[in-house]
């Protein structure tokens, strides 16, 4: 049985053409790089492991995921010894290349994806080597298949993606409805983050992503707003209320409450003492 087989077929068409595709079976240890390409690349994984290099990093690839090599960038990649993979190609280029693989979510920066499958796509690249003459149908049929390989790369990481979307969505609404609801709001960024069953790292891209603020900054906003209200509608000692809103130290929690207001808490209480019309200002 071959190891390896290759169809050198470059495509006529100007927007998006076929270079090369094929598929290898490789042996332990075997490498490619670095070197540098003058056109698009992007490995299907369909069996065994292996180490992939590129823009100073170094992933660790399986059977499944895919990995993409753009022009102009000093890449190698390598066999597992213990259990090497065999992988699937295809080379392409072309005016609207780059637009399309920014599509795919395929960029330098993030070179590597996991697939949902990487059976349709080897199976594709198989029957577009199955034509290599030089014919006109053939050549309709390479550079249709090449599109059709393009879009399904673009419709599985765009689903992906909406999916990602709206997780990021349920997280940013449960930890503000936690926050508001959190009486006294005596909590902290990581009981948020543990009501949440993620990482204060996460929450905190979260809230940088889609409120443009950090969970702290989030946090400390909605506590001084309670304050305002105890303040104005209360007589509760300034100090109970900044212990009530998770400050133990009376002089920190008059620091925060100066900089969201421009007032201290004594301040503000002369000003809006039972003046609660005030408190959306």
């Amino acid at each position: 049985m071959e190891d390896k087989q290759v169809m050198n077929r470059k495509t006529s068409s100007k927007e998006l053409h076929l270079i090369s595709c094929g598929w290898e079976k490789c042996t332990p240890d075997q490498s490619y790089g670095p070197g540098v390409r003058r056109y698009y690349t992007v490995h299907f994984v369909l069996k065994g492991q292996g180490y992939f290099y590129i823009n100073n990093r170094k992933y660790t690839l399986k059977a499944g995921q895919c990995f993409f090599i753009p022009p102009v960038v000093s890449t190698l990649y390598k066999a597992e010894p213990s259990d090497p993979w065999t992988y699937t190609w295809i080379c392409f280029n072309g005016e609207n290349a780059a637009a399309l693989s920014e599509h795919c979510h395929l960029t330098l920066e993030n070179p590597v994806q996991q697939l949902t499958s990487v059976i349709p796509y080897a199976e594709t690249i198989c029957e577009m080597m199955t034509h290599p003459q030089l014919t006109p149908s053939n050549e309709a049929y390479i550079q249709s298949s090449l599109y059709r390989i393009i879009a399904m790369l673009e419709e599985e990481f765009h689903a992906s993606y909406t999916t990602m979307e709206a997780n990021d969505n349920f997280y940013i609404t449960q930890a503000v409805d936690y926050i508001k609801k959190s009486p006294f709001l005596d909590i902290t960024v990581t009981d948020v983050a543990d009501y949440l069953h993620i990482s204060r790292s996460h929450l905190y891209g979260l809230f940088k992503k889609h409120l443009g603020t950090t969970p702290q900054a989030f946090l400390t906003s909605a506590k001084i707003i309670n304050a305002r209200e105890l303040l104005t509608i209360t007589d509760i000692p300034i100090a109970n209320i900044a212990t009530s809103c998770g400050y133990q130290n009376p002089f920190a929690f008059s620091r925060a409450f100066k900089k969201e207001t421009g007032m201290t808490p004594r301040e503000y209480r002369e000003k809006y003492h039972h003046a609660e019309d005030l408190l959306d200002c």
